[in-house]
């Protein structure tokens, strides 16, 4: 095999050594001596994976999907061995070398990371593996002249495939259907733990489940705990800040205030953006460096007799406010004030109960959840983080991430900057140069 054909890493040592310093770093890539018990490593992997130590010790780089050692690749490994890699030698005497494709560093077969996929390792003669696949010719492009440098960077709401809204949709009416008083669902909330039970499945899931299953099961985790008030696992407490405020489990703080009457929608919408905008950038402050605040304390407050106070704002929490980074009054004031309608004025509008304005805070707070930005590239600790980061922010569902991981892996083949080309796939979709990965559209009938 022609060596401009080979993965950088199984050439150049020094390549080789950073990245498998970052599967070490980021994957749990080892362990350090094979031959040993390592129980505690294996322990450890094996919470990752949610199964015990011995399960675990079967899951090793020699059977992952991605560990390559195809005759080819074996050439090329072969090829780029030095007499002087003493560091390489002793991932060599950890077993027999291939490729991982996910981390592009030379494995050993009997170490492991937490990115184990299971159905390797890819061993068939003349076999390309998805690095190995180069796009057409004609696609072989850079650059575009539809979209300028840094057009994929903003925000975006993630959007879900119809199939996965359905059932989340269906789970939202069914636990409604029996949940008591303050523990009902939107579908807001589901789809924050959701996307969160998504991201988790890169870094911790269970062989043989799809990100779908994983992410699906984390939902089933959040309902039981909203509806009985207890967690299956003391240990699961990554979603406690979705739940309802008068939650037990809550992190939020409860605030009668915030409860205590409706928004008509316009004034709903404001209140929403407010709180992303602070969920994004931080809370407001007095001081100059950030978005002024205007608060005007109770002593100085001319208007707060005809009800324009603190107090009376959804954003009130005793001392504290839910988008300001100041200490407040009851009886303060600040520029963002959201007051229902008819506490000021005294007009008379319907008037949610506590129930429904808890559930309403508690959705627009996971709406902003479902907010995704893309970063520098320098802001990542990983491909893996791009790849998922890139999925969710082109809106075409988790479905198309393989295309992602394709992108990224053709984009090291032809020697591209694989953090552009995913970035350009995520911004152009269909009309990218590696458009031919994605899924097939649906043409509407």
């Amino acid at each position: 095999m022609a060596e401009e054909t080979c993965p950088p890493a199984t050439q150049d040592i020094a390549i080789n050594l950073e990245n498998r310093k970052k599967a070490i770093d980021t994957a749990m890539y080892g362990p350090l001596n094979p031959a040993e018990p390592n129980e505690e490593y294996w322990t450890a992997l094996g919470a990752e994976w949610n199964v015990d130590a011995e399960t675990a010790k079967q899951q090793r780089c020699g059977n992952c999907a991605v560990f390559i050692q195809t005759p080819e690749m074996k050439a090329c490994i072969e090829g780029g061995l030095t007499d002087n890699a003493d560091e390489f030698e002793s991932i060599d005497a950890a077993g027999e070398l291939g490729y991982c494709e996910i981390f592009d560093f030379k494995c050993a077969s009997a170490r492991t990371c937490r990115a184990w996929v299971a159905g390797g390792p890819v061993t068939a003669a003349g076999k390309k593996t998805v690095a190995q696949t180069p796009a057409p010719k004609k696609d072989q492009i850079k650059g575009s002249d539809k979209n300028s440098k840094g057009s994929a960077s903003g925000s975006k709401k993630i959007n879900f495939d119809a199939k996965t809204e359905t059932t989340l949709k269906n789970k939202v009416a069914e636990h409604n259907e029996t949940a008591p008083k303050g523990r009902k669902a939107s579908l807001s909330m589901l789809k924050a733990v959701y996307r969160r039970g998504a991201g988790a499945f890169s870094v911790s899931h269970r062989p043989g489940m799809t990100r779908n299953q994983w992410a699906m099961g984390r939902v089933n985790a959040f309902l039981r705990l909203l509806k009985s008030g207890k967690p299956s696992s003391a240990a699961y407490k990554q979603d406690n800040d979705l739940l309802p405020a008068s939650h037990p489990r809550s992190t939020k703080k409860s605030a009668s205030a915030m409860t205590a009457s409706g928004l008509i929608p316009e004034e709903q919408a404001l209140a929403e953006a407010l709180v992303w905008v602070t969920t994004k950038y931080g809370k407001f402050d007095q001081d100059g460096d950030g978005v002024w605040a205007g608060y005007t304390p109770a002593y100085d407050n001319e208007v707060k007799d005809i009800g324009v106070k603190c107090s009376n704002c959804v954003f009130f929490q005793g001392t504290e406010c839910q988008i300001i980074s100041l200490e407040i009054e009851a009886e303060g004031k600040c520029r963002f004030a959201v007051i229902p309608e008819g506490v000021v004025d005294g007009s008379a509008i319907p008037v949610r109960d506590e129930e429904d304005m808890e559930l309403l805070l508690a959705t627009a707070y996971a709406e902003a959840q479902l907010l995704t930005e893309l970063k520098e590239e320098s802001e990542y600790d990983s491909p893996e983080e791009v790849i998922f980061s890139m999925t969710e922010f082109s809106g075409l569902g988790y479905d198309a991430e393989q295309a992602f991981r394709a992108s990224w892996l053709r984009a090291i083949r032809n020697n591209d900057n694989p953090f552009k080309r995913v970035s350009l796939l995520a911004s152009m979709t269909y009309d990218s140069l590696d458009a031919d990965l994605l899924p097939t559209r649906e043409v509407a009938q």
